[in-house]
Formats: structure tokens, sequence, C-alpha cells
């Protein structure tokens, strides 16, 4: 395949449980190309660097520009590395230690981001089970306890999976006063930013699930914005933080 496969652009996933990145089904993007500076987990800008192996590709206004070396370098530098590790290098001799360095920056917003997304994917991915198995049977059969049942047994991983994400989303805001507010200034959401917009869908291999629901689901969320502050309190305030 040709292109540039960049660890930096992944989405959050639940395995065994625990919160993981991936970049599973991301395509690989050629120089002049958009990327997606940002998502509702992360926001790297408009202008950075990406640090992969020994290797230096620049971004500017958002598209994939080209590839440079340490010398053409111009400091201080937002630099992205390894899975969405943030940092700002003052100079060139940071780069030789710099999984060394420190933590990357604003890793608790990020998190509270990740678990914000995933929220969202397991309530869509259940509601269009119910919808489902509801469109399926109630044409051919008016025995509501068979109906429940069947939704019952195909979703329950998922709910499962969301009750993870929503015990470690209650947990890191219980245990991290004002992290709403750290996290909106990080994001710098637009008063009129979509979610659908944020989505790192549209940028999945063609074919793959995440990319099939960009194409069915971009009529009707571009017809209906979705504003991530609004959606942001709504789950805040569904969670039971006693």
């Amino acid at each position: 395949m040709s292109g540039f496969k960049f660890e930096c652009f992944y989405y959050p996933t639940i395995e065994h449980g625990e919160v993981v990145k991936t970049t599973r089904n991301v395509k690989s993007f050629e120089f002049g190309e958009a990327v997606p500076t940002k998502t509702l987990y992360y926001n790297y800008g408009k202008n950075f660097a990406i640090y992969q192996g020994s290797r230096i590709m620049i971004v500017e206004d958002g598209i994939l520009k080209g590839e440079i070396t340490k010398d053409e370098l111009k400091f201080p530098l937002k630099l992205v590395f390894d899975k969405g590790t943030q940092l700002t290098i003052f100079n060139k001799e940071d780069l030789n230690s710099i999984r060394l360095l420190m933590t990357g920056e604003h890793e608790i917003e990020k998190e509270l981001g990740a678990l914000f997304f995933l929220s969202r994917v397991y309530n869509r991915k259940i509601k269009t089970i119910q919808y489902r198995v509801m469109g399926e049977l109630t044409n051919s059969s008016r025995d509501f306890d068979y109906i429940n049942t069947s939704i019952e047994e195909e979703t329950k991983d998922l709910i499962a999976e969301l009750q993870i994400v929503e015990k470690k989303f209650r947990d890191l805001v219980v245990n991290n006063p004002g992290i709403k507010e750290k996290y909106l200034d990080y994001m710098n959401f637009g008063t009129k930013e979509d979610m659908f917009d944020l989505s790192i869908n549209k940028y999945c291999l063609e074919g793959s699930e995440q990319y099939e629901y960009f194409k069915a689901e971009s009529a009707v969320l571009k017809a209906k914005p979705i504003y991530p502050k609004f959606k942001l309190d709504h789950f805040m305030s569904s969670m039971n933080y006693h």
C-alpha cells in the first residue's frame, strides 16, 4: 500500500476491559492530503511535526506537506509521536532523547476525550441493534417478550463494555476536579464545530466498519449538526457520581 501509515492518527477501543489505541482500518496518507488533526480525543492543531521512527513529517494547515530533516526544523516545535504523544520541543538536541523527556502533554484531557468518544460509539451500536431487531420482528411477531429477549441477547456484550466506559469516565471526573474545563480548553471547540466533522471514520479504508458508518450517517448528521459541548454536558449529566 502506498503512502504513510501514522500511529498518531488513532482511535480508542475497548480490549479485555481496557481502553487501547488502534490504527486498524485508518488509511495511509500521501503528501498533499488532509490528515485528521483533530478528533474528540486529541487536538494536534493545524501545524505540527510527526516524528515516526527516524523520519520527521511536517503538517501545515492540516495538510501532510512532506518530509524534513532535523537540521531544517524551526523551534519551538509542536511534535507528535507514537500513538498521540504530544510535546513542545525547544531545541534539536531534545530529539535524540525525546522518549525519555517527559510525559506527553494533555494526556488526562485525551483520556477524557477517549471515554467520551467511546460512550458515543457504544450507544450508537446499541441503538442500531435495537432498531434493527424491532424492525425485523415487529413485522412478524407481536410477542414483545421475545423482542425484548432478542435485543437483550444481542446487546449484552456491548452494554457490558459501555458500563466499563462509563465507570472509567465517572472515576476520572471524580478524581480530577476541573477536568471538563481542561478538556474543553485543550479541544478548543468552535461554536459551530460539528461532531461529525471530528470523526476519524472518514479517514478509514473504504469497506471497513468505520467507513461504512461514515457513509450511512453522513447525510443525516450533515442535515442536523451535533455539537460536542452539548453532547458532553448531556453525557456528564447522565452519570451518577455518588
